[in-house]
């Protein structure tokens, strides 16, 4: 009898142990890309086709399947593991609060990516010039509603030095340190010498209900990937300023910072999703997803799958509160089957 109540405690105590080391079989990822009817900046013109119908060919030959997604719902998102959100249209194709909540609920659930595009506040003739923050506004919703520390500032980063021919086409070059290959960056930037942000936003840090310079949230889960040179120039267009850094400021700005973020779990297992927030979009017009532009080559194709292995790679720590409390009921009944015993003898 006693060896049988032993037994079973040592099975209670191992199995999670076991459940951690041998997960369920992997399957093929899903990545949806949010194609929303009217949402997407030109992404019905010839380029922005070629470049979506080529990203989602190296998605498919990488092994994932590819959605185009026309709504956002909670249903619609259910099977998904990535989610690629690209560059507003304009203010009336934004997010409701019914997808912001959905795209949240999906995100929290652990083991997501989430891939999010903007665009700077240039003033295209179809809009108000006095204010296109909705460029930056509609990207955040969902940077808030995940709970994330990154945030897009109203504003255009400009490069006079490391550029495609006119500032606003700005390279982040890593001959200059505007690509990161330390720590856990280096994952994202293998093989990745140029990327093009064309028209870039700034991305910058949320902390304490502000923006701030994105360095004021950098930490071991939250990273820059890639940057200006050090003459990156802060630019409005509109009348609506810029939040972390003056109009004319003029340093290292942030094009791609990347975080994980803690997101729930279990009593053995803490989880995470991730996020990467670019300055410019992965999809529809002038997006990241370049190999050649003025004749010069860039490695867009190439970081983009780089992104895509990172993000879903899922990330899961154990959680040491539940093997604490196991071990204290096993513990606890060890010595209650010992007096038990003793008693009876």
């Amino acid at each position: 009898m006693k060896r049988l109540i032993y037994a079973l405690l040592l099975v209670l105590l191992v199995s999670p142990l076991f459940a951690a080391a041998f997960p369920a079989q992997a399957q093929s990822k899903k990545v949806g890309i949010d194609l929303t009817p009217g949402r997407v900046k030109d992404i019905d013109n010839k380029w922005s086709q070629k470049l979506l119908k080529s990203l989602e060919g190296n998605l498919t030959q990488a092994g994932y399947e590819v959605v185009e997604l026309t709504s956002i719902t909670p249903e619609t998102l259910a099977d998904l593991d990535a989610l690629v959100i690209g560059k507003m249209y304009n203010e009336e194709s934004g997010f409701s609060q019914a997808e912001v909540q959905a795209i949240a609920e999906w995100f929290k659930q652990g083991g997501k990516f989430l891939w999010v595009g903007a665009d700077s506040d240039y003033t295209e003739p179809y809009l108000n010039p006095e204010d296109t923050s909705f460029k930056a506004k509609e990207p955040n919703k969902i940077l808030e509603a995940i709970g994330s520390s990154l945030r897009i500032d109203y504003m255009s980063v400009e490069d006079p030095e490391n550029n495609a021919g006119a500032s606003y086409r700005v390279v982040a070059n890593r001959s200059v340190g505007g690509i990161n290959s330390e720590g856990k960056a280096a994952a994202l930037t293998a093989g990745v010498d140029r990327l093009l942000f064309h028209g870039p936003a700034g991305v910058v840090g949320y902390k304490d209900g502000a923006f701030v310079p994105p360095e004021e949230v950098f930490s071991n889960d939250v990273f820059w990937v890639a940057r200006t040179g050090e003459k990156g120039t802060v630019v409005s267009h509109d009348a609506v300023e810029p939040q972390a850094y003056d109009v004319g400021y003029t340093g290292r700005l942030y094009l791609a910072v990347a975080e994980e973020i803690q997101v729930g779990g279990d009593l053995f297992t803490v989880k995470y999703s991730k996020v990467i927030v670019t300055a410019e979009s992965l999809i529809g017009d002038r997006n990241i997803f370049n190999s050649e532009y003025h004749g010069i080559t860039f490695q867009g194709p190439k970081f983009t799958m780089n992104v895509f292995a990172w993000g879903l790679t899922e990330r899961t720590e154990s959680n040491m509160t539940g093997y604490v409390i196991v071990g204290v009921v096993i513990m606890v009944v060890i010595a209650a089957v010992a007096l038990f015993i003793t008693k009876k003898k």
